[in-house]
């Protein structure tokens, strides 16, 4: 049986065609991304790119980048085609037919359709409206224990409840993880968050992965580009699956300028802030629910 086709944001061109529409009729709130566009820096750097040539397979220059950035070494880093790919390859790495994969819930649909795609077995630990879409930690550890997940996934701010869940709460997931598998923290909008915590120290403990997306923060959607930081066994069995000339070149290029032009997301997070502030308020004033958001995403309820 063919899996369901796992919903995404951003503007599907042939679904605007079944309703008459084009693209330029339709106000997109789907896309969660930098408001500001890419920046003057990358757009130079996409265009000068050398469309000649193959691509670097290892995309070393990018990831020589994010090792210095990140203070890890670079063997603990893989670029992908968006951080979509490299869920799959997680997944397909990490997971057999029939191990357990944990997912916190409501989030990004893809997560679940990659450990599907795995065989595995897939429970969700979801969060409620009556909790403020908030997990309880407690119930958390004791059903990572009660499972022994093989893979845990866990959005952070998540989407689309835009919770953020604290540097204590996560230790605590990946202590009980630990145990019997590996927990994959992915934290595409961490840096365009109120107030932002750096995971990266967590790698240490061996059993966390970081999964990241340019695709947010620079808005860098249409070249498709991420990045996964972990133990280099982690990620030797992830690059073990991937195509050769995954990341292209425009993509290559692009990320290493968004790397050079920390200011440019500096200035969407005041954006942000400012627009959430007022959006909320107009939302409020007509009567709708909107969940807290630590990010640049909101969750209204409308009703029916």
């Amino acid at each position: 049986m063919a899996r369901a086709k796992t919903v995404h944001g951003g503007l599907d061109e042939a679904e605007l065609r079944d309703y008459g529409l084009l693209p330029q009729d339709v106000l997109d709130f789907s896309a969660n991304i930098n408001p500001l566009g890419p920046s003057p820096l990358v757009r130079q750097a996409a265009a000068a790119a050398d469309l000649s040539s193959y691509p670097d397979r290892e995309c070393l220059a990018l990831r020589e980048a994010l090792a210095e950035r990140l203070g890890v070494a670079i063997d603990h880093l893989l670029a992908g085609n968006g951080s979509t790919e490299l869920i799959h390859l997680v997944a397909r790495s990490r997971l057999r037919p029939g191990d357990r994969c944990l997912i916190f819930a409501p989030t990004f649909g893809e997560y679940e359709a990659a450990a599907a795609v795995a065989g595995a077995e897939v429970h969700c630990l979801t969060a409620t409206e009556a909790h403020g879409f908030c997990w309880r930690i407690e119930e958390a550890v004791g059903t990572i224990r009660e499972l022994q997940p093989a893979l845990v996934f866990l959005c952070n701010p998540n989407n689309p409840t835009g919770l953020y869940l604290d540097r204590d709460a996560v230790e605590q997931l990946a202590a009980v993880v630990g145990e019997h598998g590996l927990l994959l923290v992915d934290d595409a909008y961490a840096s365009l968050a109120d107030s932002p915590w750096d995971p990266v120290p967590l790698l240490g403990s061996g059993n966390v992965a970081i999964l990241r997306s340019l695709t947010k923060d620079h808005a860098l959607a249409g070249v498709r580009l991420g990045y996964l930081a972990a133990q280099p066994e982690v990620i030797g069995g992830a690059q073990a699956l991937q195509h050769a000339w995954s990341v292209n070149a425009v993509a290559q290029a692009a990320g290493l300028a968004a790397l050079r032009d920390d200011d440019h997301v500096v200035a969407a997070r005041e954006v942000i802030r400012e627009a959430k502030e007022y959006l909320c308020a107009e939302l409020d004033a007509l009567g709708l629910t909107v969940s807290p958001s630590a990010t640049n995403f909101l969750l209204v309820k409308v009703g029916d």
